[in-house]
């Protein structure tokens, strides 16, 4: 089936096959994608389908929904509708947020605190490792004496591999802060990674938002989510929000994007007040 074919003309999505095609994306991981995204989820489906040699929509859509393989080939699927634009310290406020609570309660600890982080879209894995990076500095600091274990998860299988690899081109390293380098290992004059002290506090893992209502036994002092929930429809925002509250430990923080979700509240949350932040901590 893979080779290498020349370039073959695919027709456009029909608006029945552009329905068939997003309600499977709305159905198997809530994401909604609106008429007006049309284009997008056409290039997405047709660049995929002539990687493996399908010129077809309905065989494609046959192969998709059919056994094992079709399950490795949604996994991929969902590599190229999803978006993994992500970089270090995205936005400085929250990470800031987060040490802020991380110090506090170091110093509110009666014994060796072990504060517990969850990354929700973590995708190739710049947001969980600049989570880690500013834990690992804020042990370092610390008189007293604290650890802490950071879960990251993506819907993405591909991504989640990316992001256990920690390979990141040396661009990158510019947008983070010097303080932190300690925790990098400069590989080459092209590449960096982090350093297998930080790495072995971290897991990986696949994981669907809709699936955030099952019952957990583990509880996170911080769940940071952002730049996820904009896919999802309001009713499915508030659900996963709604979801992520119960995932929290007592005082937990729940950090979120500033711009992704309006007007919500939670009879166990309360707002935290911090400039330029959108985050709520369990009562």
């Amino acid at each position: 089936m893979y080779n290498n074919k020349t370039f073959v003309q695919i027709s456009p999505l029909t608006d029945a096959e552009y329905l068939q095609w997003s309600g499977l994306l709305a159905e198997r991981l809530g994401i909604i994608v609106p008429k007006e995204r049309k284009m997008f989820l056409q290039s997405k489906i047709w660049s995929r389908m002539r990687e493996i040699g399908y010129q077809d929509y309905a065989r494609y859509w046959e192969y998709i929904n059919s056994g094992i393989e079709g399950n490795l080939e949604w996994s991929q699927l969902v590599d190229r509708l999803t978006v993994h634009e992500t970089s270090f310290f995205r936005h400085q406020p929250s990470f800031e947020l987060v040490k802020e609570d991380f110090e506090a309660k170091i110093l509110q600890a009666k014994a060796p605190l072990r504060y517990k982080i969850w990354s929700v879209s973590c995708a190739t894995g710049e947001e969980a490792y600049s989570l880690a990076l500013l834990a690992a500095d804020v042990c370092q600091r610390s008189e007293k004496k604290a650890y802490f274990g950071i879960t990251a998860t993506d819907v993405s299988s591909p991504a989640v591999s990316l992001a256990k690899q920690a390979y990141f081109s040396m661009d990158k390293l510019a947008t983070i802060d010097k303080t932190l380098h300690e925790g990098i290992e400069v590989l080459n004059h092209e590449m960096f990674t982090i350093k297998s002290s930080i790495k072995k506090r971290m897991a990986f893992g696949v994981f669907n938002l809709l699936d955030v209502n099952k019952p957990s036994n583990i509880k996170y002092d911080v769940i940071y989510c952002q730049n996820v929930l904009m896919y999802f429809e309001r009713s499915v925002r508030e659900q996963i929000l709604n979801g992520l509250v119960e995932h929290l430990n007592h005082d937990g923080l729940l950090v979120l994007g500033q711009t992704e979700i309006n007007s919500w509240s939670h009879p166990k949350m309360k707002r935290v007040n911090k400039n330029r932040t959108l985050a709520f901590k369990l009562k």
